[in-house]
């Protein structure tokens, strides 16, 4: 098994022209993500437009991950669904295609009890048995993962960590003193040095798709103590996030990517693009960045 630690590149989805997945160049992006020094790879998450794709067009994206990763890097396969069937059935794709680990959001909308929540991890858990990261990020599912409740859920051998997108460090800190044997990923790309600072093995993120070498920096800075390095590595990835959200996180990342010669095309409605202007202030921001390294 491959140590759950390090970085690794929440996937965006690329489309070709006719709004289809463009599989070709999700391959393309997996090797030179890997090029790049990727740690590992999250797949069909909230950056993937994960509830935007089709339950086929997201087994086919972990199949397309998969094949061109080749065993090299850690997958960890998002199969988070309102519905435990629905879940199940990614799950029981991504177990078959070979993959690391699983993760799952909680399920959302409908405002389920805590005990429903539990339940739905349970059941995936028991069912799929695989090492299992828990999606804490309160801000999109409006369900919060307590430390307290972790303590719950660890009553299941599967429970690998949690993949915590939330700015509470305090919980951070808490969950990893409590369970040091958890892996716990940071989920706030801009705060991946608060995070490693509170217990966190490593980050999960959107921009280090296209950050990945400073954002490495930032982590093996950290690793060998030194946190000038690292705070002076988390100032340049901070510049160009700012960037990024201006004009809107996964079309910026998109069009970045375009700049290096992946044509991702846009984002499935209703999310809108980054206009040319826009990409000129992103490609003017990404040369600066790429001189600081």
């Amino acid at each position: 098994m491959k140590p759950f630690r390090g970085i690794c590149a929440a996937l965006l989805t690329p489309y070709d022209g006719t709004g289809k997945v463009n599989h070709s160049m999700l391959a393309k992006q997996v090797r030179w993500l890997i090029e790049q020094g990727i740690d590992g790879f999250y797949v069909c998450g909230s950056t993937g437009e994960a509830f935007l794709l089709t339950a086929d067009e997201r087994k086919a994206v972990l199949d397309t991950v998969c094949q061109a990763n080749n065993g090299e890097k850690m997958v960890i396969a998002h199969i988070g669904q309102i519905a435990t069937e629905h879940a199940l059935e990614l799950g029981h794709h991504a177990k078959a295609a070979g993959v690391d680990a699983i993760s799952s959001i909680s399920p959302f909308y409908y405002k389920f009890s805590t005990e429903e929540i539990k339940q739905y991890y349970f059941d995936l858990m028991n069912t799929l048995e695989l090492p299992f990261f828990i999606y804490n990020f309160p801000a999109f599912s409006g369900f919060s993962l307590t430390p307290e409740l972790l303590d719950e859920m660890c009553a299941c051998k599967y429970v690998a960590g949690v993949k915590f997108t939330a700015s509470d460090f305090f919980q951070l800190e808490r969950m990893k003193r409590t369970h040091p044997q958890l892996t716990v990923w940071n989920g706030y790309d801009e705060m991946l040095l608060s995070g490693l600072s509170a217990g966190a093995d490593g980050g999960i993120g959107s921009t280090y798709n296209v950050l990945c070498p400073a954002v490495h920096k930032i982590y093996d800075a950290f690793q060998a103590g030194d946190c000038d390095t690292a705070q002076h590595y988390q100032h340049i990835v901070n510049d160009m996030i700012a960037l990024i959200c201006k004009f809107g996180v996964f079309p910026s990342i998109k069009a970045i990517l375009g700049f290096e010669g992946m044509d991702f095309g846009g984002c499935r409605k209703p999310f809108g693009n980054v206009s040319q202007e826009q990409q000129e202030i992103l490609k003017a921001g990404y040369q600066t960045y790429l001189k600081q390294l």
